[in-house]
């Protein structure tokens, strides 16, 4: 019988999606008869079976060093695995061999990206089969902006050997950063912290079987040739005058992914015949495998609607990755909301432990946790609709976690200007005390003075204060995303 935990389609966390692919029709093949010593020749096609899409927002922006707080999706793979054994873990039998993709967006150019993309899926490569040398390259040979640095450091060791109250782990990043070997034993216990016993593989447990020295096969990067969003030319524009460009990062974050793949039991493919180039290698190797019109699918604009992959299919450049991928449930752009969580001092809770639960004890699986500026991401929830958010403090070694805080969030549409969804707006502004005429007149107090004339505190909720309370909204907006590409 098979384990009921294990049982699943599709698994959504904050940071990624697990889901199995649609099953695949047995392969049929008609066959002739031979006169002589021919014989018919049938080659499978190297078929992907599941998937396991990680976001941005688990690496440092524009870098490849994975934050803490991937656990649930490692969490979600593991599953994953566990219903596809590699071979490692299939007791001698043919197991379900990966292969791993990175993707950039469409910023900055195609062989910065390449090598980007390529040094992330490196990173996750490396992190599942615990190879330290591979990360200590990244860490050594940093790439543009990909600089891991001391700052990467300090965080793996809070992360393995959090400071005692009142101090950091500063001093210790700087003995690791001049001493390779100490980097390299704390590579190992973060990666271990990360993935936990149960998600370790091995290198013959991907498609290319680890026989190639660049990952030929096993991991690639795909740069921006395969964009699940192409904006519209009036979004574009607009990003392109704007200065500050956070928004832009944001609304480009879809783009900037890992995929691993999980292959038909028993799949294995050649290095030498793999189309796909090293991950450090040009961009030369992936035009050859373009569609005939592949620029014109990764750039074209419409004038006012964005161009989605998942609706229409033609924004990838790349035709092998496309078919590789065509069915696939993971590439498709899933809606994200950001929250950041705060005490009651107003200062934000770097890595508290959160639930959307409203079980006084949820499961492990049931907690998240935010990230270093406590900001956390809710995936795939319906707007408009309302979530209510517990939280509290990272607990100390094995204690229990205790949540102390609660909140409903109300997720309005942008386009909606309804006195209904500005009153939403004003209670997750925080005023969302019993009584809305006490909400309305905190609000006036605080905020009136910033239009002129100044609002009168009469706690009528007019159209000069719905239009202050649905622009304070926005522009908190504006911060939590500035903050969350900084």
């Amino acid at each position: 019988m098979s384990d009921p935990e294990s049982e699943f389609t599709q698994l959504v966390s904050d940071g990624g999606v697990a889901a199995k692919h649609p099953p695949t029709p047995e392969l049929k093949a008609l066959v002739g008869p031979a006169t002589g010593s021919e014989q018919n020749a049938v080659r499978a096609a190297i078929i992907p079976v599941a998937c396991w899409r990680l976001e941005d927002v688990r690496f440092e922006f524009d870098s490849s060093f994975v934050v803490p707080g991937i656990e649930s999706e490692l969490r979600n793979l593991a599953k994953l695995v566990k219903d596809h054994p590699p071979s490692s873990k299939s007791d001698g039998k043919p197991g379900f061999p990966l292969s791993v993709f990175g993707h950039a967006d469409p910023v900055s150019n195609d062989d910065y990206n390449k090598q980007l993309s390529g040094r992330r899926a490196i990173a996750i490569y490396a992190l599942l089969t615990r190879d330290t040398n591979l990360w200590e390259k990244l860490f050594s040979q940093p790439l543009g902006n990909d600089k891991w640095g001391r700052k990467s450091l300090e965080t793996m060791l809070d992360e393995v050997s959090p400071a005692p109250p009142g101090q950091t782990n500063q001093e210790q990043a700087i003995q690791h950063e001049h001493n390779a070997g100490k980097r390299k034993e704390l590579f190992k216990k973060y990666m271990d912290q990360l993935c936990g016993p149960e998600l370790k593989l091995k290198k013959e447990d991907f498609l290319g079987h680890g026989d190639d020295a660049g990952g030929k096969g096993d991991f690639q990067g795909c740069s921006e040739f395969n964009p699940v969003l192409i904006f519209s030319q009036k979004d574009q524009t607009r990003f392109e005058r704007d200065e500050d460009k956070t928004e832009r990062n944001t609304e480009n974050a879809s783009n900037r992914r890992v995929m691993v793949l999980i292959f038909r039991k028993g799949s294995r493919v050649d290095p030498l015949k793999w189309p796909c180039p090293r991950a450090n290698e040009s961009v030369a190797g992936c035009r050859k495998r373009f569609w005939s019109d592949g620029e014109k699918r990764r750039s074209t604009r419409l004038a006012d609607q964005p161009r989605k992959f998942e609706e229409t299919e033609d924004t990838f450049a790349c035709r092998f990755y496309q078919r590789l991928i065509s069915d696939s449930p993971c590439e498709r752009l899933f809606g994200v909301l950001q929250i950041r969580l705060y005490d009651g001092f107003g200062e934000f809770i770097p890595l508290a432990p959160f639930t959307t639960s409203a079980a006084e004890k949820p499961s492990k699986d049931e907690i998240g946790r935010a990230d270093s500026r406590g900001i956390i991401l809710l995936r795939d929830v319906p707007i408009p609709s309302q979530q209510t958010i517990r939280w509290g403090f990272p607990p100390e070694g094995d204690e229990d976690v205790e949540f102390m805080y609660s909140r409903t969030v109300f997720l309005i549409p942008d386009n909606d200007h309804t006195p209904e969804a500005s009153l939403k707006r004003l209670k997750n502004l925080g005023y969302d005390g019993p009584n809305d005429n006490d909400n309305i007149v905190g609000f006036q107090l605080d905020y009136g003075f910033l239009v002129d004339p100044p609002l009168d505190v009469t706690g009528d909720f007019d159209a000069r204060t719905r239009k202050l309370v649905d622009e304070v909204h926005r522009q908190s907006a504006n911060r939590l995303r500035e903050t969350q590409s900084a």
